[in-house]
């Protein structure tokens, strides 16, 4: 009897101690991470973009490392696998996985760690795939490069994970190549590869930047899920900080290579303490809720705007890097560095910030009072196409893709069918709608800029003057109608100087001109753009992506036009640069009386700029009406679950 109580106290005893032990497992960190520095030569000399960084991430938990480009997240991703350019080097630190120290493993220990370790959903599937193999082989290979199992049960666990990730028809989809996806089930099946290996933590690294609103809300819901039946372990890249709320548990926001805040998602979204955060924050144009719209009678005048770029800083660099862009910089921040240290009471949510100004963090505009600040005073909406003829529009536009081939005729594919807009002077007017859904061809239909082999039908008319949308445009209609393209980087030529790229319009559009006042002009385009005259002599690469943007916006306001289609001008800007772009283009706007034709997905921008917006869905219009309405009260389906799907703070 009494061995019988004792054997049973020791089992309780036992139990006890396993519980201890797995409760102890799971609050140790999967990835340790201690003073990482990585440090690049350059022919200026070395620079440390990625410096002093360390955070802890647990089973099952997901951190985001934010901020704008150049600050240094994905080349911290990238240290972690050891996988930094030839150039670079990890200068200091300490990487543990599971405890293991990875930063000194040899590389052939390290190639496992890839994969089965730490594995990396990448932002553009398209490229991250290889384009002659299908997409389950792919995933096969991902399998049997960290597992000894057969060919065929690589297949099944392939499937599996296809199926897990949501893709449908996993069996079919298996067989297909990365073209035959949508960018959805790319990203999807790129999702099923890097969990595969089953890792221990996983890498996004702008895994929805590429995406419409209605799929990037599938592949945030799709982690969310993840996480919980799989206990995923996520560190989440991105600059959109309208995808973090319930995405992630703990924000780090990082600037120059330092994690210079540190906090819950929740905390640091309310109320950012470094100026950084706050400056990043105000930047991000709001898309009210359906309801909301109508009820604050109008919008801001302009975005808070970060102006400047993040320096690149070396090895014994001294003081704060974020004090030449600070509102609350003070002598103390240009002698020595600040560390990064404790601000919030509750210990259960640690909020770090490394800032000089920190105890006056109050004095910071939270997202709440930001909203009736001075800078964002709202403006009501004005119907400006009352009593007013519209200067440019478009009727009834058709594009077809015609039978083609002769012994395996291709059948007739319609691309837009009756599309039908108008812009009045000073107007802005938003497409939008999923990709697909035919918004860039119907401005490039309008434009008269399609590729030779479509078949286009409808009328087009600028400032009351009608003709077929298959006509040629003439020199006339080149200097009223412009348009400012998505990417700049491969819009302008690399090979030509800023001048010579703003000289092409002179050339062409006003030849009469000559060269001193050419000059004299594009010095003029480049001031009212935010850029200075010594710009001419430069290449397009050496210059930020907002400048890009800007010497784009430059080229299309030299011919002096009245309507400028802006086919989606900041989707690949940082959310600072976006501001200052929005700023520029509302500028413009009022100062040349120009109208608008705006192409994007981004429903912040749309609740900002546009005067009204037309829902494009199957190459139709399905909707159309003034912002403030579509907006508050969608009246579609479709565009009910556009707006629903809409990420916001």
């Amino acid at each position: 009897m009494e061995k019988s109580a004792a054997k049973k106290s020791d089992g309780m005893q036992s139990d006890r101690v396993n519980r201890a032990s797995r409760r102890a497992a799971l609050d140790e960190p999967v990835l340790s991470v201690r003073d990482l520095t990585v440090e690049i030569a350059t022919p200026e000399g070395a620079i440390e973009p990625v410096r002093s960084v360390s955070f802890d991430l647990k089973r099952g938990e997901a951190m985001a490392l934010v901020g704008e480009s150049g600050c240094g997240k994905s080349l911290t991703a990238m240290a972690l696998m050891r996988l930094l350019p030839e150039n670079a080097r990890i200068r200091r630190g300490e990487v543990r996985l599971l405890g293991r120290e990875l930063l000194s493993l040899s590389e052939r220990d390290m190639a496992p760690v890839r994969g089965a370790g730490i594995a990396v959903i990448f932002q553009e599937p398209a490229t991250s795939f290889n384009p002659v193999m299908t997409v389950g082989e792919q995933i096969v290979e991902m399998i049997r490069a960290h597992e000894r199992i057969s060919h065929a049960k690589a297949r099944e666990e392939a499937v599996r994970w296809l199926e897990r990730t949501g893709v449908p028809e996993p069996e079919r989809r298996f067989s297909s190549y990365p073209h035959e996806l949508s960018g959805g089930l790319k990203q999807r099946a790129m999702i099923a590869m890097a969990l595969a290996a089953k890792p221990a933590v996983v890498i996004a690294d702008e895994p929805t930047t590429a995406l419409d609103v209605t799929v990037q809300a599938q592949i945030l819901e799709l982690l969310k899920s993840l996480r919980e039946k799989e206990q995923l372990t996520l560190l989440l890249i991105t600059h959109d900080l309208a995808l973090l709320p319930g995405t992630v548990d703990r924000v780090a926001l990082m600037y120059a290579g330092e994690i210079v805040e540190s906090a819950p998602t929740d905390a640091f979204l309310r109320s950012p303490k470094h100026p950084y955060g706050a400056a990043l924050v105000r930047a991000v144009p709001k898309c009210p809720k359906a309801g909301e719209a109508a009820s604050g009678g109008g919008r801001p005048k302009r975005l808070h705007a970060l102006e400047g770029t993040v320096p690149k800083v070396g090895p014994g660099y001294v003081g704060c890097a974020f004090a030449s862009r600070c509102s609350e910089r003070r002598p103390l921040c240009g002698t020595r560095s600040p560390e990064l240290a404790l601000v919030s009471d509750d210990a259960a949510a640690a909020h770090f910030v490394r800032c000089f100004a920190s105890p006056a963090a109050a004095r910071v505009p939270t997202i709440d009072t930001d909203l009736a600040s001075a800078e964002h005073s709202s403006a009501p909406q004005t119907d400006v196409r009352k009593g007013s003829q519209p200067i440019f529009s478009a009727e009834n536009l058709r594009v077809r893709v015609p039978v083609r081939g002769f012994f395996s005729r291709t059948p007739e594919k319609t691309l837009i069918e009756g599309v039908s807009f108008e812009l009045a002077r000073g107007e802005t007017l938003a497409l939008v709608g999923e990709s697909g859904s035919g918004k860039t061809t119907s401005a490039m239909a309008a434009l008269g800029l399609l590729p030779a082999h479509l078949s286009l039908e409808g009328t087009v008319t600028l400032e009351g003057e009608s003709f077929a949308a298959s006509a040629p445009r003439g020199r006339p209609f080149r200097k009223a109608v412009q348009i400012v393209f998505q990417d700049p980087f491969s819009s302008l030529d690399p090979r030509m100087t800023v001048e010579t790229l703003l000289s092409e319009p002179f050339e062409a559009l006003m030849p009469s001109i000559s060269g001193a006042q050419r000059l004299a002009r594009m010095k003029a385009l480049l001031e009212e753009t935010g850029l200075p005259a010594s710009a001419l002599k430069r290449y397009p690469h050496e210059f930020s992506g907002g400048q890009r943007q800007r010497i784009a916006i430059a080229r299309a306001l030299a011919a002096e036009p009245k309507v400028i289609v802006c086919d989606e001008p900041t989707s690949a800007l940082d959310v600072s640069v976006q501001a200052q772009i929005l700023n520029l283009l509302m500028r413009l706007k009022d100062e040349r009386g120009l109208s608008y034709l705006l192409i994007t997905h981004n429903f912040g921008v749309v609740a900002f700029a546009a005067d009204r917006i037309a829902v494009m869905k199957d190459g139709r219009i399905v909707e159309t009406g003034a912002a403030r309405d579509v907006l508050a009260h969608p009246q579609t389906p479709y565009a009910q679950t556009l707006l629903a799907s809409v990420p916001r703070l």
